[in-house]
């Protein structure tokens, strides 16, 4: 009995282990899912508003702007955050974060401007392909073969998407595209390492607005020659682009690191495909890009991708339990 009894309770600890991981493993895959809705509505606005500002002024006013919403929050917190990057141990992995996110969002918004919306956000979605290998080759992940499955399902349906051609890598936009994919890669792996693995390593949590504070003093400064050398005159309209990029370019932040804080970037990157749908969805209503029949096929496989993903991150936990019952 009491021999049971153990089993019973062990079985029952690892039940509710695995509830907790598979609960925080959708709830990071809904929240990235938000934060590429948002990533998709502030390239939307960049797009139109390039027509008459140059992407990096475009990029430095978001980042002041959105300073000036998380300065006074920092304040009321009396510095906590702005304290965490004091370390030796965290500040570089601010850095590093920081110079892959802008690179990448500069060039997302400069494809964006030169080309398809939609083309830059497939594009910028090769990060979950870039990611496993990233993490495989410097950071010893092991990526499951089903996995790998699962990230082609969703690129072929990036392919249906874009439709590419031979001239696909000759476009400027589409090259400054991958560009962008292969920088957020490291940015995300970068955002979830400074989230759970060097936190614990230090014991101390790398809080969210820690992480996003950090982004844009780092980012207000890198900036700043850019902005300045392609400063140009802003109208009221253009204003107002920029102000609605800058409250969806800080929720997207927020978001991201959100996100990573409950699942790998592995796990649940596949979620960023959805953004490709997003963009065609605002292609179609305000730029009247409809999409065709076999890029609405693309946009099911695109769901279906990040489905199996998401099923296949739950399934070991679902075998462990088996076994400890066994």
């Amino acid at each position: 009995m009491d021999a049971d009894s153990s089993t019973s309770s062990k079985v029952q600890a690892v039940s509710e282990k695995s509830e907790g991981a598979d609960q925080s493993l959708s709830l990071g895959a809904v929240l990235l899912t938000l934060g590429f809705l948002a990533n998709t509505i502030q390239g939307a606005l960049g797009k139109v508003a390039q027509s008459s500002i140059a992407p990096g002024q475009f990029l430095w006013l978001l980042i002041l702007l959105a300073l000036v919403v998380v300065l006074p929050v920092e304040a009321w917190r009396k510095g906590q955050d702005l304290k965490a990057g004091f370390d030796r141990a965290v500040l570089p992995f601010y850095l590093l974060r920081a110079v892959f996110g802008l690179c990448g969002f500069y060039l997302f918004i400069w494809a964006a401007g030169l080309g398809s919306l939609v083309n830059a956000n497939v594009l910028l979605n090769t990060t979950p392909v870039f990611i496993p290998v990233i993490g495989a080759l410097f950071l010893g992940k092991d990526v499951s073969v089903k996995l790998w499955g699962a990230i082609a399902v969703g690129f072929i349906g990036l392919l249906l998407v874009v439709q590419p051609n031979a001239e696909l890598l000759q476009n400027p936009a589409n090259l400054l595209g991958l560009g962008a994919g292969l920088s957020a890669a490291v940015e995300f792996l970068t955002v979830r390492w400074l989230s759970l693995s060097l936190g614990e390593s230090l014991n101390k949590t790398q809080s969210a607005l820690s992480q996003v504070l950090y982004y844009l003093l780092i980012g207000a400064v890198l900036m700043a020659p850019i902005a300045l050398w392609q400063w140009q005159p802003i109208d009221g309209q253009t204003a107002g682009y920029v102000v609605g990029a800058a409250v969806a370019f800080l929720s997207f932040q927020v978001l991201l690191v959100q996100a990573y804080r409950y699942a790998e970037p592995h796990q649940i990157g596949m979620f960023q495909y959805s953004s490709v749908i997003f963009s065609a969805a605002i292609g179609w209503w305000f730029f009247s890009e409809i999409p065709n029949g076999a890029a609405i096929g693309g946009m099911l496989l695109i769901v279906l991708g990040g489905a199996i993903a998401l099923y296949l991150e739950q399934q070991p936990k679902a075998t462990g339990i088996e076994k400890t019952a066994a």
